[in-house]
């Protein structure tokens, strides 16, 4: 028995050969062959390794005498979301420090049948083969739709999506959608006063003369009039504007987003963000008020934050009665409402749009050809979205930029007003109070000690 060894890898794809023998005693080409036929090695032999070895005859170690192929392997499944379930519903956090409710991530309203989350099928790779002749196959892993409550799966098993209209959320690895209360027209005479022990989607308005009360937020698309609206611990979003003919009142357990407030009562626990004017309003926040967009105009009426405001301009030159301060003391009166811009919502529209053609473009690669129904699906999302951008062009063209930089000045405690402060405007800060008796440009409010101290700002 010559003194040959066969030693095959761990993973079958590479097979190296050992001979201690003497010279005249070493083994011949074919009985080296025979030995690696014993041994089960029958692919990926290098005929010229065992030539050499047979000619020059000589005492080897280890030498590599066979591989195998390698196989590729299958890309794994993927989850493709249409909606951001992962991040937490807070506010962006500013340099310095403060909540900036402008950047607020609302809850992921979805409607019946809309799709929130497709899977990109794992793929079957490409066999290999070992120095035993045996088929190597290592196919992507699979995932599972994370179906939860009141989500259904296609039939063709690539895509969740939501049963009813409400709000989708991540809960245990699974995505559920929990029911809203969602009214498709406006709250009048039709539906009476509204109380809902959770979160209210209004598409219309709320008119005159009638109550919404939820324990979640408030979404509302239009205006409100002489309304009450209570959201005991979310928010109210106004995507319109407070019209309130002295009447209105919104009370919210968080904060409020509105285009304006006009005539009416509002106190929150949280933040104001108003995109226009407050005109003739009692306003009153936990928080921080901000008027930095547009007009960003306080005119008439009384604003207290509790941690400090921010507006363009303040008062007018007819010396309408106007009184701003930071109060840790905010009044529960009433009147709430944010905008969530018809820009914003085509963007967002946009990039759901966007996001399902990415993915169908990814799935007709893996898949080589979509079906009829994708394909006529594509071509569909492909128009919408050419129209999506048309429209967003158009508002982009017909609004200023609403990017304003954070001043460089601290917030807490203080009044901003980047334009205009004029003259007879009332300034509370604590318990100190003072009357412009001159019209300022650009200045930042703040007590020191018992002084209400009025700065330039560059």
């Amino acid at each position: 028995m010559k003194n040959i060894r066969i030693d095959v890898s761990e993973d079958k794809l590479e097979a190296r050969i050992s001979v201690e023998e003497k010279e005249e005693n070493f083994p011949s080409k074919a009985e080296i062959y025979k030995y690696i036929s014993e041994a089960g090695i029958v692919f990926g032999i290098d005929k010229q390794v065992i030539e050499k070895i047979a000619a020059e005859r000589h005492n080897i170690f280890g030498v590599v005498f066979a591989r195998g192929k390698p196989p590729d392997n299958g890309e794994n499944a993927k989850l493709i979301w249409y909606l951001d379930l992962i991040s937490p519903a807070k506010p962006a956090i500013t340099a310095d420090g403060k909540a900036d409710f402008k950047k607020m991530k609302q809850l992921a309203i979805v409607r019946e049948n809309q799709d929130i989350v497709s899977k990109l099928p794992a793929t079957e790779g490409v066999s290999g083969r070992t120095v035993m002749g045996e088929t190597i196959l290592i196919p992507g892993r699979d995932i599972i739709l994370p179906a939860g409550e009141n989500t259904g799966i296609s039939d063709d098993g690539l895509t969740l999506y939501s049963k009813i209209d409400g709000y989708a959320f991540l809960k245990s690895g699974k995505v559920h959608v929990s029911n809203v209360y969602h009214i498709k027209g406006d709250v009048d005479f039709r539906t009476g006063d509204v109380k809902f022990g959770g979160t209210i989607l209004i598409e219309g308005d709320v008119r005159s003369g009638f109550r919404v009360d939820a324990t979640n937020s408030i979404y509302i698309n239009g205006n409100v009039g002489a309304a009450d609206i209570y959201s005991q611990k979310g928010d109210v979003v106004v995507q319109m504007g407070i019209l309130g003919k002295g009447r209105a009142k919104v009370l919210a357990g968080g904060s409020l987003y509105t285009g304006f407030v006009q005539d009416a009562k509002v106190s929150v626990k949280k933040d104001i963000v108003i995109e226009h004017y407050s005109i003739n309003s009692n306003v009153y926040s936990g928080g921080k008020v901000t008027l930095t967009q547009n007009e960003g105009l306080i005119r008439g009426g009384k604003i207290f934050a509790g941690q400090g405001l921010e507006a363009i301009e303040i008062g007018s030159s007819q010396n309408i009665p106007t009184e701003v301060g930071i109060s840790e003391n905010y009044q529960e009166t009433d009147s709430l409402k944010l905008n969530i811009k018809k820009l914003e919502d085509l963007k967002s529209r946009l990039s759901l749009l966007n996001k399902r053609k990415a993915f169908l473009k990814l799935l007709q690669e893996r898949v080589s050809s979509l079906s009829d129904e994708k394909r006529r699906e594509l071509e569909k999302i492909s128009r919408e979205i050419e129209n999506v951008r048309t429209q967003i062009m158009t508002l982009e063209n017909q609004k200023e930029t609403l990017n304003v930089k954070n001043s460089n000045f601290a917030h807490y405690q203080s009044i901003i007003v980047k334009g205009k402060l004029h003259k007879g405007v009332t300034i509370t800060l604590g318990h100190e109070q003072y009357v412009i008796e001159n019209l300022y440009q650009g200045v930042k409010i703040y007590q020191k000690g018992q002084d209400i101290l009025i700065e330039k700002m560059a």
